[in-house]
């Protein structure tokens, strides 16, 4: 499918930046431009010690009708966009963010399709609704966040209506291109426009926590640290992050 938003995949420099960082240090960086919630609500990484970064693909749906989905006896669901037609529409390069209408009871994923996307490119499989097939999900290797997993079929609940267009997924609103990145604690949203600035920043606030952690370590009080003193910035600039940074650390 050709993408009617001017979908575009996340440049490799940007993507290695945010793949260095955090989502915690992703949100500090975003709270001060004023985005105070970019955080998906209630999305979980399917295992632990997963990076993933992307550019958003996105899916809508609305509840799931009975006449219309096929599930009245003897009947097959209407013509219309499937979940298998997302996936095979969802380019390289990609995330594809399902708005599940934070439907924990039922899937909108497996382990083949997750292996199809993987297969296509995708750099991963974000849902606020659930996951089935997780054990073989966990094999195929493509990072996946969801609300957890359930083995009840997505068109139990669920019709799939529209893709590349603005959706809401965790409570939060995700446009065509938006840079998801997620980890351990889950998935964060970072709008197209705030993306070099913030990996930028994020890369130079994750080095300067290091030479904080360091100075923890090592015995020094919290004070002076949170927010770093110009004498302990002054300190950070003298260290191989500092000068590599060539920027004012963004704490």
């Amino acid at each position: 499918m050709t993408s009617t938003t001017n979908w575009a995949p996340v440049p490799a420099e940007l993507a290695g930046l945010f793949a260095t960082v955090s989502t915690a240090t992703v949100a500090s960086q975003l709270l001060k431009r004023g985005l105070r919630d970019q955080f998906l609500a209630g999305v979980h990484p399917l295992r632990p010690g997963q990076r993933m970064v992307g550019a958003a693909w996105t899916l809508r749906t609305i509840p799931a009708r009975e006449d219309l989905d096929g599930l009245l006896p003897g009947t097959r669901p209407t013509a219309g966009l499937s979940l298998f037609d997302a996936i095979e529409s969802t380019p390289a390069g990609a995330v594809l963010v399902v708005d599940g209408r934070g439907q924990a009871r039922t899937a909108t994923g497996g382990d083949i399709l997750a292996e199809r996307l993987r297969v296509r490119g995708a750099c991963g499989l974000v849902t606020d609704a659930g996951l089935r097939d997780v054990a073989g999900l966990a094999e195929t290797g493509l990072p996946c966040y969801s609300a957890g997993a359930t083995a009840n079929v997505s068109r139990a609940y669920l019709r799939v209506l529209e893709q590349d267009v603005p959706i809401g997924c965790g409570d939060v609103a995700v446009y065509p291109g938006d840079v998801l990145v997620g980890d351990d604690d889950g998935v964060i949203v970072v709008p197209r426009e705030y993306v070099e600035t913030v990996a930028a920043d994020a890369a130079d606030q994750e080095g300067l926590e290091r030479f904080i952690g360091e100075k923890v370590r090592a015995g020094a009080s919290l004070h002076g640290l949170y927010p770093a003193s110009a004498e302990l910035l002054a300190e950070y600039r003298e260290t191989a992050d500092g000068n590599n940074s060539g920027r004012e650390p963004h704490q």
